[in-house]
This record gives structure tokens, sequence and C-alpha cells, in this order.
């Protein structure tokens, strides 16, 4: 049995920011399948044993389940000792594109996305313009940082906010 369960499905971007954080470190891991698009996470039990906002990523580990992605990636760059911050200085500037990544970038594209793919004979055209306006708006942002350093974080090195901003880019 793997030491990390990644409960997750392959259209979710924000279970590729664990699952590619939990690849890279090398971790003993192994995915649990949800099948979101027949309601899984909306059902009773997995509320109850799984998580109760109705949601993936969890990822268990020794007896705990861990939900949200960054939550998550903060989690295992602790845990791995890979990807993380080597002071307190770096952890915030890891955490606040970690913050930004969810609220301003993921938040927009992943809702786009899935409007876009999933729902598009049913949502108002207005509604995917505003979203695919907020989604330039970050990934203007975003490009607009990468253009001066390689990493969104930290100069010269890969963290987990790197792997929470690919998230819905791949």
């Amino acid at each position: 049995m793997a030491e990390y369960t990644l409960h997750a499905f392959a259209q979710s971007g924000n279970a590729y920011k664990a699952a590619l954080m939990l690849a890279l470190a090398g971790a003993d891991w192994a995915p649990r399948f949800v099948d979101f698009f027949n309601g899984e996470t909306r059902d009773p039990a997995y509320r109850a044993e799984i998580n109760e906002m109705g949601e993936v990523p969890v990822l268990e580990h020794r007896g705990h389940k861990l939900a949200q992605s960054a939550v998550i990636l903060d989690y295992l760059a602790g845990t791995l000792g890979r990807f993380g911050w080597s002071n307190d200085e770096e952890r915030r500037e890891i955490m606040r594109w970690l913050f930004w990544d969810n609220h301003k970038f993921t938040s927009y594209t992943a809702t786009f996305r899935f409007l876009r793919t999933f729902m598009a004979d049913k949502t108002d055209p207005a509604v995917l313009d505003f979203f695919k306006a907020r989604m330039t708006t970050a990934l203007g942002i975003l490009e607009q940082r990468l253009g001066r350093q390689q990493y969104v974080a930290i100069p010269g090195r890969p963290t987990i906010a790197d792997f929470s901003v690919v998230g819905y880019l791949f």
C-alpha cells in the first residue's frame, strides 16, 4: 500500500497540482479515482468520510485527510522536504502566490474552463465573457512575473507556488 493516497479525477487541475508535487518529489503515492461527473463528491458518504466540502483533491497520509490544494502542497513541502522554503521570508512569498493563485487565477480559470468545456450549452455567454476577462487579467499578472524571473515565488528554483499556478495551465 502506498504511503500517500490522493483522491482525485483527471480533469481537476487542483488534483493535478498535488499529483505533480508527489510525482516530482518521488513520493510513494497512489491515486484513488473520484467519480465527480457522476456525483460522488455530492454523496453524503463522501462528505462524511472523505471531505465535508465535497471537493477534490484530498490527500490521505498517516491517518489524516487534508483538503484544498494549497494546504496539501504546503503539507507535502514540509513532510517531503522538497520544493518549499528556506526561511520565513521565502515561506511568506510562496504563500502569497498560493493565495493569489487560489483566489485570482485558479478560481477564474477553472470556472471558465468548466463552464466552457462541460456546460457550454447551459451557460450565458456574458458569464463566460466575465470569467474569461478575469482569467486573462490574472494571466497577465503571471506572465509579467515570469517575464522577470524563471519561477513564480523564488528566483532560481521551483516551489509549490509553481506547481499551484501550473495546475490549470497544463
